[in-house]
């Protein structure tokens, strides 16, 4: 298995056992179905789709958080349930996701500090300081937000602690889950701007989920579109927006004016 790479998914698929009614029989569904995809290093790809897709199921898959139900993964040539159980590089320090909701991603009765020092298992007090007050100056807070608790905060505040914590154990790969969908357009921008100035600094890349195609349109070197669990369309950013070759695609474009007038 080549590990030019980053990732390697063949015919991945995960699958949810739900009931409908009190003495209704058990029914599976596959919320991510045959998904087979290579994720190069070094690039910002768009995972879109709409509600119901299977864009953070496929993400948990990804960082490790869902097991699959059935299909392969390989994360850097290794197959990824030798990559889980690492002692050596962990993969948790590898790959960080951060989450859709700045104010349940947080632990409300911890400090700032100790939030960002969480995945911190190495090193003095001081150097553990060191580091968070680096990490929340990297998301551009001072150092003094490192006393302060999430209630404290802003949302737009709370997911720059999110980030920055993700920062900290110096990832590969950062999977972003909807990370603006709960804040206003003005904080949109500035966390976007913020993806945009940490492009260079993660060796591996990002996966950014969402389901608004004009917001990951300004960063994404490549795109996904998921529906129903499948991916439907795989590209370079610019090729799937200026020819897009699915319903589902063209829907999602069709549903924003500034990209519409592009591709028509």
């Amino acid at each position: 298995m080549s590990a030019s790479y980053l990732y390697k998914l063949e015919k991945v698929s995960r699958e949810f056992h739900r009931r409908e009614g009190l003495f209704a029989e058990g029914r599976s569904f596959s919320a991510v179905h045959q998904v087979t995809l290579s994720l190069q290093r070094g690039f910002f790809y768009g995972l879109v789709g709409g509600s119901g897709s299977g864009k953070t199921t496929l993400a948990k898959l990804m960082a490790g958080l869902l097991p699959l139900t059935s299909g392969e993964m390989f994360y850097e040539g290794e197959h990824f349930r030798d990559a889980l159980k690492s002692r050596t590089r962990p993969f948790p320090r590898r790959v960080q996701m951060i989450f859709q909701n700045p104010y349940h991603s947080l632990d409300s009765k911890w400090s700032i500090r100790r939030i960002v020092e969480e995945g911190l298992q190495t090193g003095t007090s001081r150097e553990k300081l060191a580091a968070a007050s680096e990490g929340l100056e990297k998301v551009g807070l001072k150092s003094s937000y490192l006393q302060r608790k999430p209630a404290e905060l802003s949302g737009g505040e709370r997911q720059r602690v999110a980030i920055a914590r993700a920062l900290a154990v110096k990832p590969e790969f950062l999977i972003l889950d909807e990370p603006t969908s709960q804040l206003d357009m003005s904080v949109q921008a500035s966390i976007m701007k913020l993806l945009a100035d940490l492009k260079g600094e993660i060796s591996g890349g990002m996966l950014f989920i969402t389901h608004d195609l004009a917001l990951v349109s300004r960063l994404a070197d490549r795109l996904i579109v998921l529906s129903s669990g499948e991916v439907v369309e795989e590209g370079g950013c610019r090729d799937v927006l200026s020819r897009p070759s699915h319903q589902v695609t063209r829907a999602l474009i069709g549903a924003i004016p500034k990209l519409k007038t592009s591709v028509d």
